[in-house]
């Protein structure tokens, strides 16, 4: 009876150790994508303040390995971001935003309410893509370059993150609003002398892994569509996650409200020991857009 217990054990032990590296083989498949180069501009810059700028606290999730890398390389890293006026759900998302924060070493986070997206509350999906030429209608735009311009003006950042202006990430057209408005503000005052904006990082996943990670997602198949883009746009440099595989996950997990959302787009890696997630999904990706090239 003994013999046959421990059989039973072993057999278990074998399948459950086989379904995991399954598992992991899907996850490598997940995570494969082209080859970029590494990037070098962010250990060369003298001028170390950044900004990131984006429509939504957990959109800096993105780049939260590029967060951490950086405030311990002596950077400044401040965060701007808008909410929509839910007290409920906004006072534990801007506790969350501060936790996030202190956890990656940032020195601030600036965050306001207004009505980005005109008469939210009676729009059923509106995370859904809405077309580039309703912008101006759907949204108030004015308000949110108000705040992007005196962020940019008061720290006077070398470098800006943000999410990318043509797909917002997955399609979301807050992500895309808030994306054009930054570019929009550096490039009217690229010409000014006393000017800082050098480059803009726009948080993207690579193409392939965004076509597998979000084929089921209705925003990111009808983005296609609506912002006339085969998919993603492809990034230009990564900035490797090695040694900031715990934090990447820290991060993550604080945002206690939208776990739903963020395991749809790094699925299953609650699951997983930051050591593993993140040595297989071990690099955050950039599109950039430079001052010399009139941030195209």
């Amino acid at each position: 009876m003994k013999n046959n217990k421990f059989a039973w054990f072993i057999a278990g032990l074998v399948l459950i150790t086989t379904l995991v590296l399954i598992h992991v083989a899907y996850l490598h498949h997940l995570a494969s994508a082209d080859i970029y180069a590494e990037d070098t501009f962010l250990s060369q810059t003298t001028n170390k303040n950044a900004l990131i700028i984006v429509a939504h606290d957990d959109d800096a999730i993105s780049m939260s390995g590029t967060i951490a890398y950086l405030t311990k390389n002596g950077w400044n890293v401040r965060e701007l971001c808008f909410y929509q006026g839910w007290k409920d759900k906004d006072a534990v998302r801007k506790i969350d935003l501060e936790r996030a924060a202190e956890l990656l070493g940032m020195q601030g986070v600036e965050h306001y309410d207004i009505e980005l997206r005109k008469n939210r509350e009676k729009i059923e999906k509106p995370w859904l893509p809405v077309p580039v030429n309703q912008f101006d209608s759907l949204y108030n735009k004015e308000i949110a370059f108000g705040h992007i311009q005196d962020f940019i003006n008061k720290y006077q950042p070398s470098v800006i993150f943000s999410l990318d202006d043509m797909m917002g990430g997955y399609g979301h057209p807050d992500h895309v609003v808030i994306s054009k408005l930054v570019i929009e503000y550096c490039r009217e005052h690229q010409r000014d002398s006393n000017f800082a904006v050098e480059r803009i990082y726009q948080a993207v996943f690579d193409p392939a892994m965004n076509e597998k990670i979000l084929k089921n997602m209705e925003a990111f198949q009808l983005a296609k569509k609506v912002y006339n883009y085969e998919s993603s746009p492809k990034p230009d440099v990564f900035i490797s996650l090695r040694g900031r595989e715990s934090i990447k996950k820290k991060a993550l997990l604080t945002y206690t409200t939208e776990q739903n959302s963020l395991t749809k787009i790094w699925p299953y890696y609650n699951l997983y020991p930051a050591a593993v997630y993140f040595k297989i999904f071990d690099k955050e990706y950039y599109r950039v857009l430079e001052r010399t090239n009139d941030y195209r």
